[in-house]
């Protein structure tokens, strides 16, 4: 950030110009380090040896470049002293010496500058490579973990791997690497050529560079505090406005406006206060650093004006001496802001493998699937299953479905009802007891095989950016190498003539080519839960699971979406789960469930005549 808008030669550690506020003392402020560093290192370099003769020769390239622009200074200063030489002497001025030196130079700056081009872009190719090879192993992590680590992530926690993690890591592998070498060896080949010129004057330029950065480096150390409660604030203040700007009709309909307006005055008190304070030690840290760079400049060239007087060292050398006596102090500052990026960019690297080995789905199975000749009959056997160890959910529960039926399944809040059709998709895996479908145990069969016999419509309506004909073409099989393309029209327009989506599609100007924006929310939430009705309809799985699949549709189009779903259910096992016992009670059995156990089962009549739980939750809704 920072970083880029500094000069090579005037850089200080991490301090940039102009920026507003913490973010102009950019890396000295980050903790952020990896746990296992070299670990992590190791395992990053790892991947570079993948591609290790791309990287030999953009490291050869780099080092060329460098070299070249380390001898060029003392050639131009043998120039200087040709013809400072001429004046001083009167002799003739040696035109072919000149000559030979500029063709030397010429050679030497499109050397540089072709090496440090071809470097440059083979780094380039050779990290989004390897960013590509990251992204690719993401993708592909992310359908082979268990639902239960999306349990217990942050939504942001996994996109924050593709973009933040992926680009830093991306950043510091095409400019830190390359950056760190043309720096290390750029002040080690300044150095030596500082030495063979003169090694007092090299002692006066070099001493004052880490004096420098120590009181750089100590001067924002003790605005520390000061910047992190700059960044906080910060925070604090776009959350209180994005809440209020989100939640506008709450905070006008409960009067909260004058709260609201103090919160966020005491807020933005708090950051001018901290954001002065942060401006003034952004500003302050460059010209201190550069005072002291300055002085001994000034040092440097009274010293060496008076051993070019007396003989010591010649005037083109001295000269010479100038130029690397800038070139020095940038690459050193340059590698100070570096390790704070790396170390940056390493805690990145680190997320990114910890995600990379987390657990992924156990295949105890590899069976292939043929959903056209699956029945639907479903048992569970005798099955335990609990999502924390010493909390069990489900103990030694059993129950049978037939070829079919439709199961409607209900009980209160937290009872089980959407674990129970999870178990049966193996999106979690049971501890004891077996699932059969047909009379095979759904462990035999490798996960995506078994889920091509279920089709799901969760109360929760996902729907992805694009035509509502793909939307709805995403449910259907597709063959090997298939495409949305190859689902014929007809299809699509069948399954949301059941769902009863036809009726609002068409009116729609572009038909079912109606492109939906990001979430869908250019159509109301019943319309989309009606396209995701439909993109079950199109799967023509045996088995269908419907979770408060209709909770957001309107009485009516509920009745309608009832009657296909009749339709669609016919000779096929479904399982419902509703909080609305109006919307099963033609089901052929009904599972009443209380914290993860069947304590009823019968049919809506039956169960309305007992004295049990059902009995009691249909009287409470007639009630209402």
């Amino acid at each position: 950030m920072a970083n880029r808008d500094q000069k090579e030669g005037e850089a200080l550690p991490s301090i940039g110009r102009a920026s507003g506020g913490a973010g102009r003392v950019m890396g000295m402020l980050t903790d952020e380090r990896a746990a296992d560093s070299k670990a992590t290192l190791a395992r990053l370099l790892s991947m570079i040896k993948l591609f290790r003769i791309a990287f030999i020769v953009a490291l050869a390239l780099t080092l060329i470049g460098t070299l070249c622009q380390v001898i060029a200074p003392i050639l131009v200063g043998s120039m200087i002293t040709t013809i400072a030489r001429t004046l001083t002497d009167g002799i003739a001025v040696a035109w072919d010496d000149i000559l030979h030196t500029m063709v030397i130079l010429t050679v030497l700056y499109v050397v540089n500058f072709a090496s440090t081009y071809a470097a440059s872009t083979t780094m380039v190719r050779l990290t989004q490579k390897i960013v590509a090879m990251l992204r690719t192993d993401i993708d592909v992590k992310l359908n082979r973990v268990p639902l239960n680590y999306f349990d217990t992530s942050a939504a942001g926690d996994v996109s924050s791997l593709l973009s933040n993690d992926l680009d830093n890591v991306s950043n510091t592998l095409q400019t830190g690497l390359t950056s760190s070498i043309v720096a290390v060896v750029m002040m080690l080949g300044v150095f030596v050529m500082m030495l063979t010129i003169h090694p007092v004057l090299t002692l006066v330029a070099v001493v004052v560079v880490p004096l420098s950065s120590w009181a750089v480096k100590a001067l924002v150390d003790r605005a520390k505090s000061i910047f992190r409660r700059n960044a906080e604030i910060t925070g604090a203040l776009n959350g209180e406005i994005e809440e209020a700007f989100q939640g506008k009709d709450v905070v006008r309909t409960y009067h909260l406006q004058d709260r609201l307006k103090r919160q966020i005055k005491t807020l933005n008190d708090e950051l001018y206060e901290t954001e002065w304070k942060s401006s003034y030690v952004s500003f302050m840290a460059r010209p201190a650093g550069d005072l002291m760079l300055n002085i001994d400049y000034v040092v440097v060239s009274v010293l060496g004006g008076w051993y070019v007087m007396s003989g010591a060292i010649t005037i083109g050398n001295f000269q010479a001496f100038i130029t690397y006596t800038r070139m020095f102090t940038g690459p050193f500052q340059q590698v100070l802001g570096i390790v704070n990026t790396i170390m940056s960019a390493l805690a990145s690297a680190e997320r990114i493998y910890r995600f990379l080995d987390e657990p992924e789905i156990i295949e105890t199975g590899m069976a292939t699937l043929d959903p056209s000749k699956i029945k639907g009959d479903i048992v569970f056997d005798k099955v335990d299953f609990a999502y924390v160890p010493d909390r069990p959910l489900f103990v030694d529960t059993s129950f049978a479905v037939e070829q079919g039926q439709q199961i409607a399944v209900v009980g209160p809040t937290g009872a089980g009802k959407t674990t129970l059709v999870n178990l049966l998709m193996r999106f979690y895996e049971i501890q004891d007891g077996s699932i059969l479908l047909d009379g095979i145990d759904t462990k035999t069969y490798a996960t995506s095989e078994l889920r091509k016999a279920f089709a799901m419509v969760l109360q929760d309506t996902w729907l992805f950016e694009g035509s509502i004909r793909d939307n709805i073409a995403y449910g259907a099989q597709l063959p090997p190498g298939g495409t949305l393309a190859d689902v014929p029209v007809a299809e699509i327009e069948s399954a949301a003539k059941l769902a009863r989506a036809s009726s609002f599609i068409e009116h729609l100007p572009c038909g079912y080519e109606t492109k939906l924006t990001e979430g869908a929310i250019n159509i109301s939430q019943g319309q989309r839960q009606l396209l995701t009705i439909a993109r079950a309809i199109i799967k023509r799985a045996p088995v269908i699971i419907l979770d408060e699949a209709t909770s957001s549709v309107d009485t009516r189009t509920e009745v309608l979406i009832q009657h296909g779903m009749k339709v669609l259910t016919s000779n096929r096992t479904s399982f419902i789960i509703a909080h609305r016992l109006s919307t099963i009670r033609d089901a052929d059995r009904i599972l009443v469930m209380e914290r993860g156990a069947i304590v009823e089962s019968g049919t809506h009549e039956a169960l309305v005549q007992g004295k049990g739980l059902y009995s009691q939750m249909f009287r409470a809704g007639q009630a209402l």
